[in-house]
């Protein structure tokens, strides 16, 4: 699931626990390690494959802990007395529960077995499989986050794409979502060449290979549900009534009432891990999350991308989802000089924003607001502490 759905995903208390209409699971004859030909065929078919290559990792033990203690630390009673989690990003539903951590390298987490792994040789050797052969010499730093779920409400669904179906095609920044507005956007013509582009993406991806990124489950998993093969086709008219935003339905965007936003979707499955399996897809999919209480979520989101080249551009106000690694205590932390060439790499082209928006989620904005000077601790954050209420959305210091 992308993280780049609101905070406020649509939740409700649990009478009767959710559970799936269909399962997928591990296969035995996709059991052998690395980017095999018979994986490789299941995801261009599927859109997804499940791995069980860290099945037996010694790590996985030590991660699914500080997981645990992660969530647990950013439960919203505890505010920042348990792990500033100004530090991070952290995505959350009702209640301001936590769904997804973003910061769990950061050093303020406490929690360095998150980087030990990532930069360690069982995964770098998948990489290295994986992306023909990629070393680390050759990559730059990628986002790695925890999902978890609400202790008291269901969480989702909320169906969707990671790409850009509509409008411009550009990919989601946080701050400003200007991919398209108005429903020219989303006509079906402009949707047609949307997907024609989609298409060659995807082809590339399969056979170029320039990075991987996986759902690694440090416990048992089955939250992630999406539709296999919808990566590669072209939606079906019950999928776009799933897809298409409501403001889009009102302004009159054509499309065919099909869904009751409740019930299954047909074909839908839910992708069943182990405990040191992990599920690599494309995002492509039609997908959702869908967590509930009394079923544990404790999932890294990781990978790794291959460095394009020198960069010679300006750089760009970062995605505040990712603002918090621009932070050097991050660089500073990392446990090898590759990991922090890695992150050199991808700082160049970022740079921190100037207004609470580009640096936080609601959660820490409300807290600052309310008088806590925390996050970055800059004049920034100190003039909007001292304005409380009466500091306007986007304003700047001054």
């Amino acid at each position: 699931m992308s993280t780049h759905q609101s905070d406020s995903v649509e939740s409700s208390s649990v009478s009767e626990s959710y559970r799936a209409v269909a399962f997928a699971d591990a296969k035995p004859e996709l059991a052998a390690p690395g980017a095999t030909p018979e994986r490789l065929a299941y995801l261009k078919e599927h859109g997804f494959v499940i791995i069980t290559d860290f099945v037996d990792n010694p790590m996985i033990p030590v991660l699914r802990e500080a997981g645990r203690r992660v969530t647990e630390a950013c439960a919203p009673e505890h505010g920042y007395s348990k792990i500033d989690c100004s530090k991070g990003y952290v995505h959350r539903a009702r209640e301001d529960e936590p769904w997804a951590i973003r910061g769990i390298i950061h050093p303020a987490f406490e929690e360095p077995s998150f980087a030990e792994f990532h930069g360690s040789p069982d995964f770098l050797s998948f990489v290295h499989s994986w992306c023909h052969g990629l070393e680390p010499e050759d990559l730059v730093l990628s986002g790695m986050l925890l999902w978890c779920n609400p202790r008291r409400y269901e969480n989702g669904p909320s169906w969707h794409r990671d790409t850009t179906w509509w409008g411009t095609g550009k990919p989601y920044f946080a701050q400003k979502d200007d991919r398209g507005d108005g429903p020219e956007a989303y006509s079906e013509e402009v949707e047609k060449l949307r997907w024609e582009e989609i298409r060659k993406k995807n082809i590339q991806s399969i056979t170029e290979r320039k990075g991987v990124s996986m759902f690694l489950a440090l416990t048992d998993d089955e939250c992630h549900e999406l539709i296999p093969g919808s990566h590669d086709r072209w939606r079906t008219p019950f999928e776009h009534d799933v897809l298409l935003p409501q403001a889009m339905k009102d302004q009159g965007v054509p499309y065919t009432p099909s869904w009751d936003r409740v019930s299954s979707l047909p074909n839908q499955v839910a992708i069943r891990l182990k405990a040191g399996e992990a599920l690599i897809r494309n995002g492509t999919t039609i997908h959702t999350g869908h967590t509930v209480p009394d079923r544990e979520r404790n999932t890294l989101s990781i990978g790794w991308s291959k460095w394009s080249g020198p960069f010679t551009e300006e750089p760009s106000v970062a995605d505040v989802r990712h603002a918090w690694q621009l932070d050097p205590a991050v660089r500073e932390a990392l446990p090898h000089n590759w990991m922090k060439t890695a992150w050199d790499r991808w700082a160049e082209t970022q740079k921190l924003g100037d207004t609470l928006e580009d640096r936080y989620p609601g959660f820490d904005m409300v807290r600052i607001k309310a008088g806590e000077i925390v996050g970055w601790r800059s004049e920034l954050e100190h003039q909007a502490a001292a304005a409380g209420e009466a500091w306007k959305p986007s304003q700047t210091a001054v």
